[in-house]
């Protein structure tokens, strides 16, 4: 079997991880290129990882050595750059979002499904092992009908909010907490528990910094299936990224938090005092370093999208659920602009992706 060779163009923190797990499978894939607006940063990230680098993801994309691109850009650049790869009609690996809107990120999944090649929007949370749990929880009815939801997600980018210019900044250029955050739980949420019917938002700027978005954010509504959800974000939070799920049911409740010990925790019934530990989870405190659950999942995205590759199989992600989430992204920022009004989503579904 012939190798792909893999160009990863955005050589930011997550980059690492996704070098690393491309370097994982050398009897499937080669590290050809690695591409930065940052020339030393390219040079320095090629030395290390035994590639070439380039300052222009045009030319990275032309490298006939390339079959297999992997986008970490900036948000505002996905569309122009997957749409390049695309036409280039090379296999494509997006990292989330897909687009800072809706009609682009559209456009580029249905491009993607016209050129046929293999796509995969890069969204950690389909691998995060403790989701993977709560999936399986769900499959196996272990807590009934989930009647209410609760996501959390925080996190601290008071060093990108305070930089003068950085694209975080400013809404033209893909910023805002809602799209970069936001798109992690409603994409859960339609992959656990179904569409979205309709939402009331509210973004707040807390952190007194002179950038147009917001840093902290609400999300309420309304699951087609009747559900009620909650979904809470913030940016300026001072404690270790992290992320909690709450799911309650009408059997049991379901806690998950990846500051926790147990991460993922069953509770049956109102007298069940002592709970369950799922103990399938990785522990949050074992010994292995800070928010390594975050790197490992984002690790394991891009191995299942190679291995998807070299297997001939649809990956896990099923991308149009990402493509999804940004709808409703797009439908919390008109109910934050429009003085939190209620936006109806009856209408956004997933099968006319």
């Amino acid at each position: 079997m012939a190798k792909h060779g893999v160009g990863i163009a955005g050589l930011g923190l997550i980059a690492q991880s996704h070098a690393i797990a491309a370097q994982s499978r050398p009897e499937v894939v080669d590290l050809v290129a690695v591409c930065d607006a940052n020339q030393e940063v390219a040079e320095a990230f090629a030395q290390k990882y035994g590639c070439r680098a380039y300052t222009d993801y045009n030319q990275m994309i032309a490298d006939p050595d390339i079959s297999v691109v992997d986008l970490i850009l900036p948000h505002f650049l996905h569309k122009q750059a997957a749409l390049a790869v695309l036409d280039a009609g090379k296999n494509l690996l997006l990292e989330k979002p897909v687009a800072p809107n809706y009609p682009d990120s559209l456009e580029i999944y249905r491009r993607a499904r016209e050129a046929g090649v293999h796509f995969m929007v890069a969204e950690n949370t389909r691998y995060i092992a403790a989701y993977q749990a709560v999936a399986r929880l769900l499959e196996e009815g272990a807590i009934g009908d989930v009647i209410h939801v609760r996501t959390q997600l925080r996190s601290n980018e008071k060093e990108h909010l305070a930089t003068p210019g950085n694209w975080r900044t400013k809404f033209d250029l893909g910023g805002g907490l809602v799209l970069d955050t936001g798109a992690h739980s409603f994409y859960l949420i339609a992959w656990l528990l179904g569409e979205i019917a309709s939402l009331r938002a509210v973004g707040r700027k807390l952190f007194p910094l002179d950038n147009e978005i917001e840093d902290t954010a609400e999300v309420t509504g309304l699951l087609k299936s009747g559900a009620h959800f909650s979904c809470t974000f913030t940016s300026v939070s001072e404690a270790p990224h992290s992320e909690r799920l709450e799911l309650y049911g009408t059997n049991g409740v379901i806690l998950m938090d990846q500051a926790a010990e147990p991460v993922v925790k069953l509770f049956s019934g109102a007298l069940d005092y002592a709970g369950t530990n799922i103990a399938e989870v990785p522990a949050a405190l074992d010994g292995w370093h800070p928010g390594g659950w975050h790197f490992e999942s984002v690790q394991r995205e891009v191995t299942d999208f190679i291995d998807s590759l070299a297997e001939d199989r649809p990956p896990l992600i099923d991308s149009r659920d990402c493509v999804y989430a940004i709808g409703v992204v797009d439908a919390a920022y008109r109910s934050i602009r429009s003085d939190e009004s209620r936006i109806d989503l009856t209408d956004l579904k997933r099968e006319d992706i």
